[in-house]
């Protein structure tokens, strides 16, 4: 499988700054990465969102806090285009949100 390494550093720095955008200050993001045979994980932790929003995050355009604007919080396409790249890439994007235990968003693509 090839891959386009443009594409997979505007996927990861996506999660990346998405994840810092809404950290608040003094928060934490967590990054872990992993390796299997057929597998490349990278797993984005942050604190958590609401349930209600966890459907929506990878919609185009869709801001969990609305009263942002391109000006004042990104364009809300960062988690659209971390999850096109992932599936262009024969992967997957996710996140979860356990109540109290904050959120993860995880891309998993194939290694072969």
């Amino acid at each position: 499988m090839s891959a386009d390494p443009n594409r997979l550093r505007q996927m990861i720095g996506n999660l990346v700054a998405n994840a810092i955008r809404h950290t608040p200050e003094g928060g934490r993001v967590t990054i872990r990465a992993g390796v299997t045979a057929d597998r490349l994980t990278v797993a984005v932790a942050v604190i958590g969102i609401s349930a209600d929003d966890l459907p929506r995050v990878f919609d185009r355009f869709w801001r969990a806090d609305a009263s942002r604007t391109r000006s004042t919080g990104g364009s809300g396409l960062g988690l659209s285009i971390v999850r096109r790249s992932a599936e262009a890439h024969g992967g997957t994007a996710a996140a979860e949100s356990p109540p109290g235990v904050g959120s993860t968003f995880t891309v998993r693509l194939p290694t072969t």
